[in-house]
């Protein structure tokens, strides 16, 4: 009976480990055109498929960052007073990746919105860990 129970204990633990590694991150910088940084500029992730939105604002860095993000595919919009909004092309977000997907805004009129064309491929900078 003790057996069982600990066979069974130690299924839900497996499972529940497995669980924890089906999501990534997305970060990324919002830079301006002469490279300077934006802070406060919003920064909203889609998920294509579903429609499913998530906003968070850039620091005084001008990163952002989306964690528990579920796999995917994505778009980054950004926008701050004084420029123009810049959406992403499409982008996949692979398990237990972390995206990164950088963002430049140019000084303009918030009624245009800038297409960036030119992605970040999936690829590990952030750490030395190998997503599957």
């Amino acid at each position: 009976m003790k057996r069982l129970l600990s066979l069974t204990v130690l299924c839900l633990l497996a499972t529940t480990c497995f669980a924890q590694f089906e999501t990534a991150t997305v970060l990324g910088t919002v830079k301006d055109a002469t490279g300077a940084v934006v802070a406060g500029a919003k920064v909203t992730l889609e998920n294509v498929k579903t429609g499913v939105t998530a906003a968070v604002q850039t620091n005084d860095t001008g990163n952002f960052d989306f964690v528990n993000v579920q796999i995917g595919v994505y778009r980054v919009r950004a926008e701050a007073p004084g420029f123009t909004v810049s959406i992403t092309e499409n982008f996949a977000v692979a398990v237990s990746a972390r995206q990164r997907v950088d963002v430049n805004l140019a000084v303009g009129d918030i009624t245009q919105t800038i297409s960036v064309k030119d992605a970040a491929a999936t690829l590990e900078t952030e750490s030395s860990d190998r997503g599957q």
